[in-house]
Parts: structure tokens; sequence; C-alpha cells
């Protein structure tokens, strides 16, 4: 029968090891933990031993500007800082942008060492901050604590004015030149300049709390260039240069024809442009140069084969002138055919055969330098102009201007209708008025006569008598005195001109234009 109290040998085997390993891990323990405590207390001690001495003093190795203020005093510290840096340049403010750095040495900055708070903050560094540093400081290594500044705010902002010229990047213009027969632009860019109050204010501030062991980001203000854009001038510019001008020249002479043409395109329209910079208003105008389009005229008039024929210069170029502001066209020129040879026959005499081709003697004569024309014999011959010479205007279409020397009066028509018909005094025996058909040339409010010291009023040129004597038509003139000279008029009574009323004078003045047909018979 099974007894329950008696137990089975195998299991008291089994349970008296485990009884045994008890001890042993207790033991571990109990020495671990009494190692640990005598290892902590041997620390403390050495903590005792090592660091007692510097509880007021600043712990070794301990640099400020790499000045070794280790074992000091906070006050043998401030002393040393003082003395070392009173005559030493500590460092340099520093402003970056990025890209460029500018430097400016503390003391003119306004930026002082504090010596007392930096000595004090040295006296902090490396407590409560762990073994480890304690070991590398105590062998050796150095230990770099931030040094303590003051500013002046005032000094800051001097120094700041004195080198905002030199970070000053200027904004740069829109640019646009003519380049031969090709139109060149630059871009805009805007500029910065230094914004010295903000700037000032944001190292004040940094160093005040930071200090200002690192770069500075200056704050700008935008610079805007003067000229922002010229593409609406651009775009003017190249509608000018695509213009074309056909001219045509035509001549006829003894029944032959003659004919050139030209075609002036972008190669000749870019000699005339004028490209400006504009300062009232900032930007680029573009103007036609009238003498370039007068020289490449005058160009083409010693292109025709002979040089007998007569381009009319002053007429051509304001017709290429008008044809090109208009947006370029087509231009016919009439050639002044050359001149016509008279053989004098008997019984001629200048004013006759001035009479004969209607042209001034003056101009004869001016055609025929060398020759006595008073003493003219038969055979002889001579050179009379053109009689195109007469012309320089292009007529005015629709106005007309007939004066009668039998009868002394001058008419003027409008649309083939008489407007106006006045009593004049054309020119006495010894200084005829001359026949022929003329033009206003030119108006001038009051001409004066040199030769007779008098002052014509509402003076219309008619023609060039030769030189720059001008015959045309004007009031009664004034003496050199400013009185009046009347006469009759109806009757002969001028050196040459024709003499109107004084209201007729003006009335005429008025209405009559460059370029006005006048015969005179």
């Amino acid at each position: 029968m099974h007894q329950p109290d008696r137990s089975d040998p195998s299991e008291g085997e089994r349970e008296r090891p485990r009884r045994r390993g008890c001890l042993p891990a207790a033991f571990a323990g109990v020495l671990l933990v009494a190692l640990l405590g005598v290892l902590g207390f041997s620390a403390w001690m050495m903590q005792r031993t090592m660091l007692a001495p510097y509880e007021t003093l600043i712990y070794p190795n301990v640099c400020v500007l790499e000045e070794n203020l280790g074992g000091l005093t906070p006050e043998q510290a401030s002393d040393r800082l003082e003395r070392v840096f009173a005559n030493r340049n500590a460092g340099d403010l520093i402003l970056s942008d990025g890209h460029q750095i500018w430097r400016v040495p503390w003391s003119e900055a306004g930026m002082r060492l504090d010596a007392d708070a930096t000595a004090q903050q040295a006296l902090g560094a490396g407590r409560g901050q762990g073994w480890r540093t304690l070991v590398e400081m105590w062998l050796g290594d150095s230990l770099d604590s931030a040094p303590v500044f003051t500013i002046d705010a005032q000094a800051t902002r001097r120094a700041l004015e004195r080198l905002a010229p030199e970070i000053y990047d200027p904004p740069r213009d829109a640019t646009l030149e003519l380049h031969g027969d090709q139109v060149v632009t630059t871009e805009s860019r805007p500029g910065r300049e230094l914004d010295i109050d903000a700037t000032a204010e944001k190292v004040v501030n940094t160093v005040t709390h930071l200090g200002p062991d690192y770069p500075f980001a200056p704050t700008f203000r935008q610079v805007q260039p003067r000229i922002v854009d010229v593409s609406a001038t651009r775009e003017a510019t190249e509608e000018l240069l695509q213009r074309r001008i056909h001219i045509t020249a035509l001549g006829e002479n003894e029944g032959q024809v003659f004919a050139w043409e030209w075609t002036l395109g972008r190669d000749t329209v870019c000699s005339w442009l004028r490209v400006e910079e504009q300062h009232e208003e900032p930007g680029y105008s573009v103007s036609i140069d009238k003498e370039a389009v007068r020289d490449t005229v005058e160009r083409l008039a010693a292109e025709p084969a002979s040089d007998d024929w007569g381009f009319p210069t002053d007429r051509t170029t304001r017709q290429v002138l008008s044809a090109f502001e208009a947006g370029g066209g087509e231009v016919e020129v009439e050639l002044i055919p050359p001149p016509r040879i008279y053989v004098v026959e008997s019984g001629d005499r200048l004013t006759l055969i001035a009479a004969k081709f209607g042209m001034p003697p003056g101009l004869i004569a001016e055609a025929n330098r060398g020759i006595d024309l008073n003493q003219l014999y038969v055979g002889q011959q001579l050179v009379i102009p053109h009689q195109d010479v007469l012309w320089p205007h292009p007529p005015v279409p629709g106005k007309r201007i007939v004066i009668s020397i039998p009868e002394q009066r001058l008419r003027a028509y409008e649309n083939d209708q008489l407007l106006y018909d006045w009593p004049c005094s054309t020119g006495i025996e010894d200084s005829p008025t001359y026949t022929g058909d003329f033009q206003i040339l030119s108006k001038e409010e009051l001409a004066y006569a040199s030769q007779w010291d008098l002052q014509m009023p509402h003076f219309l040129s008619v023609y060039r008598a030769g030189g720059d004597t001008h015959n045309g038509i004007h009031a009664l003139p004034l003496t050199g005195n400013g009185q009046r000279v009347f006469w009759s008029l109806g009757t002969r009574g001028s050196y040459g001109c024709i003499v109107l009323g004084v209201e007729e004078a003006e009335t005429l003045f008025e209405w009559a234009e460059l370029g006005v047909p006048v015969t005179i018979e």
C-alpha cells in the first residue's frame, strides 16, 4: 500500500542543488553594490579633491578669444582681458549676402568687450557639463567661452553709413542702340542699397543677445532703374527700318528721256535714324535726321551719267521725308535738263534775252560768269538756266497770283475764281519788274532792303534777281526812321518789287503759302 508521506528519492535529489545556488548570487549582488558605492565615493572624493580649489576660480584651459583664463578669479580674468584687449582689435563685424563678405572692426562698429561679464561667463564654463568635459579640460583640451559685448547703436549706424557705398549695387537701365541696321537692347536690372536703419537694428539686437561671432545678413532696399523698359521704342525703330522708299528720277531733253531708279531700304534708312536717351521723361526716342536724308539725296544726285542734269535736291529731300513719314512709298523726281544755250542775235540785250526766256537777268549773269553781258556780240553763246530753278517748291494747287504790268494790277485766284483784284505798283523803267512764271519762295513779316535802307512789310519773295537780292510782293515800304513811303498805286514806282496797300499786302501775306504760282506778264 502506498504511503503518501514518503518521498521519491529522485525528487529530493533534484531540489537540493537549486537551494545551494541562491547564496552565491546574492553574495555577488552585495559585492556589486559595495563596489559601486566605493567607486561613487572615490569619484566624489576625487571631485572634492580636484574641483574644490576651483569653486571661485575659472576651470583650467577655459579660453576667451584665444586667451587662457584657467585658474583665475573673475576679477583677475577681467583685469587680464582689459589689459590684453585694450589695444587689440579682437575681431570683425561680418556682413555677408551669401556671395560677398564685408568686414568692419568691432571697435569701429561700436562693439566693446565687457570684461566683467565675460569673466563671469568664463567662470561658469565647464560647470555642470559632465565628467568627460572636465577630464578633457584637465588633460589640456581648451574650452572656449564666448565673450560678452556691449554695443553703441550710433557707432554701429555710422559704420554702416561708411560701408553703404561699398555695398551699393547700382541699378542697370534698359538701353537701346542702333548698330548699323540692327537694333540692340539690354534689359534693365534693379539695384540694391543697404537699409542702414534695419541692418543697424538687427546688429544691435543680435549682438546684445547672442554676440557677434557669426555673419550678419544685411537688409537691402531695392533701387529701381530709371529706364525700365524700351520695348515700345524698339518696336517703333524696327517699324521705321522696315520702310522702303522707291525713287524714280525722270528727265527729258531734246526729245530724249532719261530715267534713274533707286530703292532705299534698311541699310540706308538706318543712317537716317537717331536714337537718343530722354532725360525729362526716362526712356529713348527715335527721330529722323533731315540732314542725313539730304546727304542721301545728294549722293543720289551725283549718280546720273550726265553732270549737266540738275537734280532738285531740296525738293527731293522734302518728298522723301514726306513719303517716309507716311510709311514709305514712291517718290517721283523731275530732273532739271542741262542748261539751255542761246546764241546772241543782232539787237539782243540782256534784258531782252531775259524777257524772252522769263528768266531774271541776274540769274543769267550768274550762269555766265566771265562774260561781259553789256558787250554782247552776234553769235556769242550764253547759258540760260532752266526754268525749274525758279520753282524749288511743289506748286500749290488751286491758288495762283497774276500781276499785269500794263494794267498795274494784282489778281489772286482760288479754284479758278477771282478772289482779290487790287491796284499795285511795279518797277520803274530803270529797275523793272521781270516777267515770267514764278512762285512764292519765302515769307518774311518785315524784310529789309539794305541798298535803299527801306523796310518792306509782309514780304513775299517771288524770284531771286541775283546774288542775295530777291524781288517780291510787299506793302508800302517804311524808311529807316519808320516813316511810311506813299505814292499813287496803279503806277510804276518801285525798284522791281510789286507794291500793294498796307491792308491788301497783309491779306495776301496770310492767304499765300510757299509754292503758290505767280505769273508776271
